[in-house]
């Protein structure tokens, strides 16, 4: 790439800069074949892949920029640029941009940084005819450092014809001029909660103003300047804006906030819309049954369902293991076929615990199949006993996947290798009777089972220990933080007494509960009071559950 010192036209500084690149397109032809969907190197020295829309393509470039330039033609796919890597960084942008063609409609380019938009230029063009007017879309302080890749896109239009010239692309090294503002924060950041939020954005440089918006228009400095929490209680779109004087204004940063739907358990879950839209929350505890690196999926359940977390993006980075506890889960439901998916939003963090037992009730395959449409055993493990095989013969195979036949005295059902990493694919298929564990699927109105290792194929019997339920588990609270009130959960194997101490960070008791607690899910409501009915103060709390044996304690947070 060609380093060369030239003027940049900036309409907001009108100041020379050193430019870090200029590229310039002399008459590309598109009518042709090369440049569609095509590599080529601009006059500026960079590598750019041009992508367009299928279909006819504009032409030598009508309503050029001075007698050059490149045609975007379309937003649908959309018509766009992208740029090979690009070395040192960037500081400012700019490109000229014209209408081209004379048809109605909207024009209207964006920006994007390392695949992050960046900026949306003015829309012109709009009424029917020629308009020669050379716009130029300035993005100042876009503050990207190292190597970075630069697209243009065409964003209005949608499949309807609205060409856009465009030229003359420069861009000035990261840290040349003045320097920039460091770009805002947001505390909390953005994703979605339980409930109300107050949302704080800061900048590290010292003197910095923040200016923002909430209606989707980009800050600037006759935007809102923030001085105070901004209240966040509906889904809300924040774009924010640092300035100082001698300074580069900072980037346009967004935070995304949204609100969650609280559900208790994976029973709940199963009740709820799987529109691949609402995002659902559940505080209480799950146990990891299996994971697989194929789309990273994991299946988890609790004492009354299973589910199949269907984790393609890798948002989950925490490395769970089989038998942990998680608590937290956050994320959307997908029905795909007959298989309700999660897909999680956000990563739980670390297990609530490890090394848990893990249930597997003993069914029938009449059982499994009555329960298509039911869904109380989709996605758990279970045990099935007396099983056999109607032919087995050779090796367990996978990838694809493959169904083979097997029946017990109450009917028959497919065994499938859906699991590509475990360790019997290639191992001697079973003859004659044995007893199965697996996860549960249903495909076309039939139940199939997957074993998750060799182990389950006649594993130890359900009366052993190793296979029991714990007896007494603290779930967690919800909502959390919580003002002023919020909800204890725990489990109990059986009904027993129980004792809920709340402290504070001192170790202090605040709070006292002796209640007799009853089989299944219990909830122990705290409305933010002591012993003697006097309201607590904001700040974090501890609240430790013991009932016989069993202890455990977990954190919650009072925010007022």
């Amino acid at each position: 790439m060609k380093k060369m010192l030239i003027l940049t036209i900036c309409l907001v500084a009108a100041v020379a800069v050193w430019a870090q690149g200029l590229e310039t397109f002399t008459n590309y032809d598109y009518t042709g074949t090369n440049y569609v969907d095509g590599n080529f190197v601009g006059d500026g020295g960079v590598t750019w892949n041009y992508f367009h829309v299928t279909g006819s393509v504009a032409g030598d470039n009508d309503n050029s920029i001075d007698g050059n330039g490149m045609v975007l033609r379309r937003s649908a796919v959309p018509s766009r640029i992208v740029s090979g890597t690009i070395p040192n960084g960037i500081g400012n942008f700019s490109v000229q941009m014209r209408k081209a063609y004379t048809s109605v409609g909207d024009r209207q380019l964006a920006l994007y940084i390392n695949d992050i938009w960046v900026a949306d230029s003015e829309t012109f063009g709009g009424t029917s005819g020629a308009d020669p007017t050379i716009r130029n879309f300035v993005v100042n302080g876009v503050n990207v450092p190292g190597d970075f890749t630069m697209e243009i896109r065409n964003i209005q239009g949608d499949t309807v014809n609205r060409q856009v010239t465009i030229d003359n692309i420069t861009w000035t090294a990261y840290g040349s001029g003045q320097q920039f503002v460091a770009n805002p924060t947001f505390n909390p950041p953005a994703g979605h909660y339980g409930s109300a939020i107050g949302v704080s954005i800061s900048t590290t440089t010292e003197g910095a103003s923040i200016y923002y918006t909430t209606n989707g228009s980009e800050p600037s400095q006759s935007s809102t300047l923030f001085n105070a929490p901004i209240n966040v209680s509906t889904p809300t779109t924040i774009k924010a804006r640092a300035y100082a004087p001698g300074y580069e204004p900072s980037a346009v940063v967004v935070a995304e906030y949204g609100f969650y739907v609280y559900v208790s358990n994976l029973s709940e879950l199963w009740q709820q819309n799987a529109d691949n839209s609402t995002v659902y929350h559940i505080p209480n505890s799950v146990i990891l049954t299996f994971k697989q690196n194929n789309r990273n999926q994991k299946y988890v359940q609790d004492a009354g369902a299973g589910i199949l977390i269907d984790d393609q993006a890798g948002v989950i980075s925490t490395n769970y293991q089989v038998g942990d506890a998680i608590s937290g889960l956050t994320g959307k439901l997908n029905m795909y076929f007959e298989t309700l998916q999660f897909l999680p939003t956000a990563d739980p963090g670390p297990a609530e615990s490890s090394g848990n037992d893990i249930y597997a009730p003993t069914l029938t395959i009449a059982q499994l199949n009555s329960d298509i449409g039911v869904n109380r055993y989709q996605s758990r493990l279970v045990r099935i006993n007396d099983v056999s095989f109607d032919s087995p013969s050779g090796n367990y195979a996978t990838d694809p996947a493959v169904t083979y036949a097997i029946s017990d005295g109450t009917g028959a059902m497919s065994f499938r290798t859906s699991f590509y990493d475990v360790d019997y694919i290639g191992a001697p298929m079973h003859s004659g009777q044995f007893n199965i564990m697996g996860i549960i699927a249903h495909f076309q109105s039939t139940a199939q089972i997957t074993p998750r290792m060799l182990a389950d194929f006649n594993p130890v019997s359900n009366e052993d220990p190793t296979l029991s339920p714990a007896q007494v588990s603290l779930i967690g609270n919800y909502p959390n933080p919580f003002n002023p009130d919020t909800t204890i959960q725990f489990q109990m194997v059986n009904a027993a007494p129980a004792h809920v101490t709340i402290y504070n960070q001192k170790g202090q008791t605040v709070r006292n509960f002796v209640v007799q607690a009853s089989q299944g899910i219990n909830n122990l409501h705290w409305n933010g009071m002591d012993d003697s009915g006097t309201s607590v103060s904001s700040g974090v709390y501890y609240f430790r559950l013991k009932s016989g044996s069993y202890s455990s304690t977990k954190k919650m947070v009072l925010m007022k």
